[in-house]
């Protein structure tokens, strides 16, 4: 019942009851003589003033009680003083929080947690009528006289569609009827990951979750039936590859397991996204194309490009057979190029790991892989010899970008039909076989090798993979 969910109480009384339960900083609280609000008011530390526009925090309460002014101005003062605490770990002043985190924030302010849907204390009972008293204010705001009176003669109706998403989610927590839906799941996940500045992993979030709900609406995880998910696989496999499919399904399965997991909401965890069969997976992969001879011939002669990174990069792929990822993370440091055997090193750093542990590798530099390691080291200020694709902040690399970056350079010089960069590597097996190249040498050139010592190769065996490289140019 609509009228049933509040108390009789004034907001002054609750506030009033609940005062001595706070430790209120009375010394920040302001009322100026010449205005009836009060203010929380107080001097920005002398270490953190450089992140403030003033030596002073003003912020209005926007009430005229004492009592009530003097719990908010608590609820203020610990906001400002979580901001310090941050600034001064070099944290941004504000953390970036979740509408589920907002939700919880504003049950916190009534102090009130998930917990109080059950939990019937006088306390939490007080906390609630608080709170019940809030979401009737927010309602009489927003209704004119004769529409509040309406409303409250209405015993069955509660006008949700004036209240914020906060206090719609925080009153259906308090009722005990919250459940979250598909799209909120993202954000909580990320969070829980700590990867929230994550695009790449943001992206493949919010790509499986838009495609879910697209297909099947946006519910709770439990809600989604097993005939919802026969539905999702079918119509994405009308428009995407298996694997993609496959992808998703594993992306929305480990969203949903994760936060339902950690926010106990027990029903959640009881969802279809697991065991299922996806028809022909794998089988509609298309053979990757490879670069012919006179491709080849075209790369290495191509004019120069007003972004010589790009160009550096295809020549480093084609004659060494180094994923974009791999290539996009060197060093300076890891560049050889006045050795006895021009060479490179492959190995994990702090913005890139390697696929496998056989991806440990040592390269010699041969060819258009060699003239592009001389010009892009020649006056690189810089620690990467890619900086432009390195985000240092983030401590990854931005191989997503690089990749199209160079996949469109190729097709400005042999067409829309051209290869993709990742197929260099292909390219370089069949050269080295075509020379005789045995096969413990191509694996290890490619990083396929089963067993690979961590000796990283004597001269003797760099000159030897060296050999087999020339012989393809």
């Amino acid at each position: 019942m609509y009228t049933q969910m509040y108390t009789h109480w004034s907001l002054k009384a609750i506030m009033q009851a609940l005062f001595g339960l706070y430790t209120i900083s009375m010394k920040y609280l302001f009322k100026r003589s010449n205005r009836n609000t009060y203010y929380y008011k107080r001097r920005v530390p002398k270490d953190l003033q450089s992140h403030y526009p003033k030596p002073f925090i003003e912020i209005s309460l926007k009430k005229n009680d004492k009592s009530i002014a003097a719990a908010l101005c608590e609820i203020q003062h610990k906001k400002i003083e979580k901001e310090f605490s941050r600034l001064r770990q070099g944290l941004p002043k504000e953390q970036v929080i979740t509408d589920y985190q907002k939700t919880l924030n504003k049950l916190n302010e009534y102090n009130l947690s998930p917990q109080d849907s059950v939990n019937r204390n006088n306390d939490a009972e007080l906390a609630r009528d608080r709170f019940y008293e809030s979401i009737d204010d927010t309602i009489c705001e927003r209704t004119t006289p004769e529409e509040y009176t309406a409303l409250q003669a209405n015993h069955t109706t509660l006008p949700l569609h004036l209240l914020s998403t906060q206090q719609r989610d925080a009153l259906a927590i308090i009722q005990g009827t919250f459940r979250m839906s598909a799209s909120q799941y993202p954000s909580e996940y990320l969070r829980l990951l700590g990867k929230t500045e994550n695009k790449k992993v943001t992206a493949e979030c919010d790509r499986a979750i838009a495609s879910l709900i697209k297909h099947c609406g946006d519910k709770a995880p439990a809600d989604y039936t097993r005939s919802d998910i026969n539905t999702f696989i079918n119509e994405s496999c009308q428009i995407k590859k298996t694997s993609t499919v496959l992808r998703q399904l594993k992306s929305l399965s480990a969203m949903f397991n994760r936060v339902s997991l950690e926010m106990d909401f027990t029903e959640d965890q009881q969802h279809s996204f697991k065991n299922f069969n996806i028809p022909n997976l794998g089988h509609d992969s298309e053979d990757r194309k490879e670069f012919n001879s006179q491709q080849i011939d075209q790369i290495r002669g191509m004019a120069a490009s007003r972004t010589p990174e790009i160009d550096h990069l295809i020549h480093l792929m084609l004659d060494t057979g180094m994923r974009i990822k791999e290539c996009v993370g060197l060093k300076i440091e890891d560049i050889k190029i006045d050795a006895d055997t021009p060479h490179l090193f492959l190995y994990r750093n702090n913005v890139r790991n390697l696929k496998t542990k056989s991806s440990r590798r040592v390269i010699p530099l041969v060819g258009s892989a060699l003239l592009a390691m001389k010009k892009a080291t020649a006056a690189q200020l810089d620690e990467f010899v890619f900086p432009r694709y390195v985000d240092k902040a983030q401590s990854q690399v931005r191989n997503t970008s690089a990749d199209a970056a160079c996949n469109k350079r190729l097709r400005s010089i042999l067409g829309s039909e051209s290869p993709t960069c990742h197929s260099f590597r292909h390219s370089l097996q069949t050269r080295l076989r075509n020379v005789e190249c045995p096969k413990d040498i191509r694996d290890e050139l490619g990083g396929w090798a089963k067993d690979i010592s961590d000796k990283y190769g004597s001269p003797s065996d760099l000159k030897v993979k060296a050999k087999y490289l020339e012989l393809t140019l």
